[in-house]
């Protein structure tokens, strides 16, 4: 039984992934660099990154980072990050509630290895940064947290605010939040007190300091730089100026671009006429900025922050990045930014897809293998634990119902012309006494060949709760579940093995084994 998972499984509304990860279809020529061109990239952007940028970056970092009380170990990288031969891994996502999905915690432990990886080829220091996309509004995306309870129903707890629209940056730590925060400490116990403090809130925090906190006690022996963007907006001025002027030529790059990818039949994942444009937060919302707007008169009236266009290229003006780790989604529109960095003259990062992973218990895997069924078959959409079992059952049992069902109603047969004959409506509730006696054989069937099936040692109950676990509501388990509740059953282990994990020259979507917290 083999341990490796077919991504096309579980990103197969992700065409253009699939191809880059495969090296198919010309995907690789939408970007800059290669692994073949690190050396060239590395040379290009330390020679070319501006020295007081990185100081004043680095002085922000060291400020925001104090204040979470992080590590030795990152506050000793942001000091390295001072050195003009120092480089950066980076990657980012939105602050979902006690961490966000699954795949938060993938993304993380992808800039940490991509750091380390990168570091080791190019014989420079390479620190692992990840940028908290505070400043986004979508809020339905980041106030809920998901997780399996042991019947196999997804449990959702969630909060609600009054400022909906606004940048997350600007939410408080509200009594809702307090009261969600409650619910899941009670609904979902942890196993060692150790770990539950590595999500507790600190008096002073607002929401994104405090999940700013989680990340960096979580990833803490690693190193790993936090930074949000409206700790940086104070350095953002020039960048945004030049934003608005050449807002034209963005556009025109873009839709070229996006003629590129229809050309190949890829889904074009962001609108030319709508990207590229800035977001202004007036009146505690974040809106769209007016196209009308001058460069000058923006930026010292109004509170700016980038769209998903140019958040990419704003991060690599500011730090000295080599790698952007990015998500199957996020990949298709980072191949559209390549005209976007070479108009800003700034080169375009390697860009490396976050690894994968599902999580399963050590006791489900053991079950797959008793069962002889590979991982993958579980996946799939068609997988169905009912027919598993009907294969497995014995055959003198499964013999014996249907047998039993046959007689049932022959034996029930003669009395429908005579029920007819009484009255018509009989006939109705004849068919229906078969169908209730069919459904209660059918029912005693099910039990019997589950305790058949335990006699020899295999849980179907188990089996059943696995579709839930591993594809939830038919999605990927990173997209639906939080690492909360994984962490609160299995302790940090698992996400120091995902780190350890050797690194595949193609990017694989990983089987993480789950051991027992209490073990």
């Amino acid at each position: 039984m083999t341990h490796k998972i077919d991504p096309r499984l579980l990103y197969s509304n992700a065409p253009f992934f699939l191809d880059f990860i495969e090296d198919r279809n010309d995907t690789a020529t939408f970007f800059q660099h290669s692994h073949s061109s690190l050396q060239r990239l590395a040379s290009t952007r330390l020679t070319q990154f501006d020295g007081s940028t990185r100081a004043a970056v680095c002085d922000i970092l060291a400020r925001y980072n104090h204040r979470l009380s992080a590590a030795a170990g990152t506050m000793g990288n942001i000091e390295r990050l001072r050195d003009a031969n120092t480089l950066c891994a980076i990657g980012g996502q939105q602050a979902g509630f006690l961490g966000g999905p699954l795949f938060v915690i993938y993304k993380i432990a992808s800039i940490i290895r991509t750091a380390a990886k990168l570091a080791n080829q190019l014989d420079v220091p390479v620190v692992p940064i990840y940028w908290m996309a505070s400043e986004d509004h979508d809020f339905e995306e980041i106030n809920h947290v998901r997780w399996l309870d042991q019947s196999g129903s997804i449990r959702t707890v969630s909060f609600d605010w009054n400022q909906q629209g606004a940048p997350i940056e600007l939410l408080p730590f509200t009594e809702a939040v307090q009261a969600t925060l409650n619910e899941a400490e009670h609904k979902i116990p942890f196993a060692h007190e150790a770990d539950a403090q590595l999500f507790a809130h600190e008096a002073g925090d607002d929401y994104c300091y405090w999940h700013a906190r989680m990340i960096s006690r979580l990833f803490a022996k690693y190193g790993l730089i936090v930074v949000e963007p409206r700790v940086l907006r104070s350095l953002t001025g020039p960048f945004f100026r030049r934003a608005i002027r050449d807002r034209n030529k963005t556009q025109v790059a873009l839709e070229h671009s996006a003629e590129r990818l229809r050309a190949l039949d890829y889904p074009v994942p962001l609108d030319p006429s709508r990207s590229g444009f800035l977001f202004e937060i007036r009146e505690g919302q974040r809106h769209l900025l007016n196209s009308d707007v001058r460069a000058e008169e923006a930026v010292v009236a109004t509170t700016l922050s980038s769209d998903a266009a140019t958040r990419p290229v704003l991060a690599d003006s500011l730090f000295p990045t080599i790698a952007n780790i990015v998500g199957p989604s996020e990949l298709a529109y980072h191949a559209m930014l390549r005209p976007m960095y070479e108009q800003w003259d700034i080169p375009q990062p390697l860009v490396v897809p976050r690894q994968g992973a599902t999580l399963i218990p050590e006791k489900d895997l053991q079950l797959l293998a008793d069962l002889d069924l590979d991982i993958n078959e579980t996946l799939h959409p068609q997988f169905n634990p009912a027919e598993i079992m009907q294969q497995l059952a014995s055959e003198e049992l499964l013999q014996a119902f249907s047998d039993a069902q046959d007689r049932l109603e022959k034996a029930l047969f003669p009395l429908k012309p005579l029920l007819r004959n009484l009255d018509p409506g009989l006939e109705k509730r004849w068919r229906q006494t078969v169908d209730q006696a069919n459904l209660q054989v059918a029912r005693l069937k099910d039990r019997s060949l589950r305790a058949d099936l335990a006699r020899r040692g295999l849980s179907m109950k188990r089996l059943q709760l696995l579709k839930p676990l591993l594809l939830p509501t038919g999605k990927p388990q990173e997209r639906v579940f939080s690492a909360y509740a994984f962490v609160a059953a299995y302790g940090v282990q698992w996400i120091d093995n995902l780190i350890a994990c050797e690194e595949p020259d193609q990017f694989e979507h990983q089987l993480i084994v789950l051991k027992d917290a209490h073990e």
